[in-house]
């Protein structure tokens, strides 16, 4: 979009001038009430500033830059690169939070300061927030005041910041960008130590990352940010630096970056009403119809380590531990239940085992209101459990040894405004079905580092033209393995048409079946996972994102259906 910049052409001396820092606040009210926050002792105004940013016909904002007389001090080439990251950073950072919608105050005052405050950056403070709204009487119809001026709002700059901006520019770019979304915050009335800080604070990480996502500042790990999201505590009670992580929350609803999607992010935080910490907030958090899918849309991809950040990298995620639930089988040894517990705002998972070698399905008791739970076995992705016996579908439990378990993981998370929350699990399985040799997609050969080249694991052999993995006991269907690599048992010469395009499943129904842009169709066992050259390891990190597994339900009238 296009901004128009006017530079005010001021008089010289206004630019050599010693004045009050807190002079851009002459109310006196103000000056009494917040002057804690406001920065002591004299202040110069920057060359090239005030600049005026207008965004569309009506939408100005007047930036102001100042330093402290301890700051002048600094050598120019510290001068210099503060000058060249101040005016990057906020000419992005106004552009990029029109386009979503966010509105910024009339003016904003940097003030760069020689300050060190334990391992803070920046600190902004804007006296529009910082007081609670006045409740209107019932009684008597108020008065039409005039509406008053905004005053503006101060962004502080410590040490540390200058610091960053001769050596870590990334870091010192983003920084801008995430006080300024505190000044949007202030507008709106947010801002003050009652406010949520995982909004306040997750919300600004997240928006300064749209503008700046290369310094990954706000990640979650002890490389980058030094902190983790911790899942086992409510999203609320992320407090002080903990406040930071919870911009994983946003992240994971944006990964395409979407205007539309931001606009109502920005939405959902602005209209955040005041003082609803700790416990009002679970209770406000409870009433929002939306938010419950949208925390399960989080956790889902947190529990499995797939939060894309806005520079297209995976965002590091510690994994979740799963908790083990027993299910109490019935006589018939088919239909079972398990009770799981969870703490609400928090994720959940938990571990269950089936017999294997069956078909089966699950669903719980969730109410649609406030719970949400998905399964999943290792190495897939989640399905969403029904609610009821008859809106679910069923699914293939592998056959694996005879008399052996498969493990499944169960996601369980809850939005509703209790201390803990419950939902009862039904597991129901059918008799054994006949394992063996059948058609299906060649698995992947595993990697040998020592050869550099391929191998098929134990139970499967090499095809005749390519080293793809067939089951003992089938082949490879070489009529079609110019087009597609299929395993036939070997009393068949082709199968193609048993497999494609309704019944996509693997020869050993204990593989995973893997898709890469509906071009390539392969298998690995349970743990690997597919590599862009085409192998199967068990190294996460070499997955090939592009290989999408997917996961097979089978309906009554027995047909695969993707998902």
């Amino acid at each position: 979009m296009y901004l128009q910049l006017i530079v005010f052409l001021l008089p010289f001396c206004l630019g050599q001038n010693w004045q009050k820092c807190s002079s851009f606040w002459p109310d006196k009210d103000v000056l009494a009430k917040y002057k804690k926050y406001l920065v002591p002792g004299q202040c110069r105004i920057f060359k090239d500033y005030p600049q005026t940013f207008k965004l569309a016909e009506k939408a100005t904002t007047k930036v102001w830059v100042t330093y402290t007389q301890e700051w002048s001090r600094q050598p120019s080439k510290n001068k210099d690169a503060v000058k060249t990251i101040l005016e990057e950073s906020i000419e992005k950072t106004l552009v990029r939070y029109h386009k979503f919608d966010a509105k910024l105050p009339d003016e904003i005052v940097f003030i760069l300061t020689t300050d060190v405050r334990g391992d803070e950056t920046a600190n902004t403070f804007y006296p529009a927030g910082m007081d609670p709204p006045k409740e209107k009487s019932p009684k008597k119809k108020a008065p039409q005041e005039t509406p008053q001026k905004q005053t503006p709002c101060q962004i502080r700059l410590d040490k540390r910041w200058t610091t960053e901006a001769t050596e870590n520019e990334p870091r010192a770019l983003q920084a801008i960008s995430h006080e300024m979304y505190h000044c949007v915050q202030g507008l709106s009335g947010l801002g003050r130590y009652l406010d949520p800080s995982w909004i306040i604070e997750g919300s600004a990480n997240f928006f300064s990352n749209l503008v700046f996502p290369a310094s990954n500042i706000e990640w979650p790990d002890k490389k980058h940010s030094g902190i983790s999201y911790i899942p086992s505590l409510p999203i609320y009670a992320h407090e002080d630096k903990e406040a930071y992580t919870a911009s994983i929350f946003f992240q994971a609803q944006d990964e395409r970056s979407d205007d539309k999607v931001e606009a109502a992010l920005n939405r959902f935080v602005t209209s955040t009403p005041g003082g609803s910490k700790g416990l009002a907030e679970r209770e406000r958090l409870s009433t929002i119809a939306e938010f419950t899918d949208d925390f399960f849309l989080f956790a889902k991809k947190f529990a499995i380590q797939e939060i894309r950040d806005t520079d297209g990298q995976y965002i590091p995620i510690q994994e979740i531990k799963p908790t083990a639930a027993t299910i109490k089988l019935d006589k018939a040894g088919t239909t079972g239940t398990t009770t799981l517990t969870t703490t609400p705002f928090t994720i959940s998972v938990f571990k269950v085992e089936v017999d294997s070698g069956r078909t089966a399905s699950i669903y719980s008791s969730a109410n649609e209101k406030n719970q949400r739970l998905a399964y999943r076995q290792d190495g897939q992705q989640w399905t969403d459990m029904a609610a009821d016996s008859t809106s679910g579908h069923s699914f293939e439990v592998p056959c694996g040894q005879p008399k052996t378990k498969q493990t499944y993981l169960i996601l369980f998370i809850s939005t509703a405004n209790v201390k803990s929350d419950k939902v009862k699990v039904t597991v129901k399985t059918s008799k054994p079905r006949k394992c063996g040799a059948r058609s299906g997609f060649i698995q992947y050969p595993f990697y040998n580092p020592k050869t550099g080249g391929g191998y098929c694991p134990k139970g499967s052999h090499s095809s005749r033209l390519a080293i793809w993995c067939c089951p003992d006991g089938t082949q490879l269907d070489e009529s079609v393995a110019t087009e597609i690599s299929i395993c036939c048992p070997t009393s068949k010469k082709e199968c193609s048409k048993e497999i494609v395009p309704n019944h996509l499943r693997c020869a050993n129904p204990d593989w995973r079946l893997f898709n890469k842009n509906n071009r390539q169709i392969a298998c690995c066992p349970i743990g690997y996972y597919p590599t862009s050259l085409r192998y199967c390891v068990t190294d996460v990190a070499a997955w090939d994102k592009r290989y999408k597994q997917m996961i097979i339900r089978f309906h009554k009238a027995g047909r695969a259906v993707e998902r």
